[in-house]
């Protein structure tokens, strides 16, 4: 499991932002295999905690349940703009082609 200190340096080199230490650390906890509850306020920095440990589980999927359509399109937005695979599931998406592997 990467050190808070790798954490913060991968997250700034890929994606530009440094990280607060909480996100830091609850990427770190969930790396270590911990599940994880985020509570912060709109613009304290939640998508950037989702997204660091996929920098260091390449083949892994994440889920993220989101109460808006517009947040999961703005998830994979981000996410395919650093080259990162996204897709989002609401009531206009889920066709059973989404589900093939």
């Amino acid at each position: 499991v990467p050190s808070v200190q790798d954490i913060q340096d991968e997250t700034l080199a890929l994606f530009g932002k440094q990280p607060c230490l909480w996100q830091a650390k609850a990427a770190q906890a969930f790396l270590q295999g911990n599940d994880i509850i985020c509570i912060a306020g709109t613009s304290m920095g939640k998508r950037l905690t989702f997204w660091m440990p996929l920098l260091f589980c390449l083949k892994a999927i994440q889920i993220i349940i989101t109460p808006l359509n517009q947040l999961g399109k703005q998830q994979v937005e981000g996410l395919e703009s650093m080259g990162l695979q996204a897709i989002t599931i609401n009531t206009d998406t889920a066709k059973e082609k989404i589900y093939e592997v």
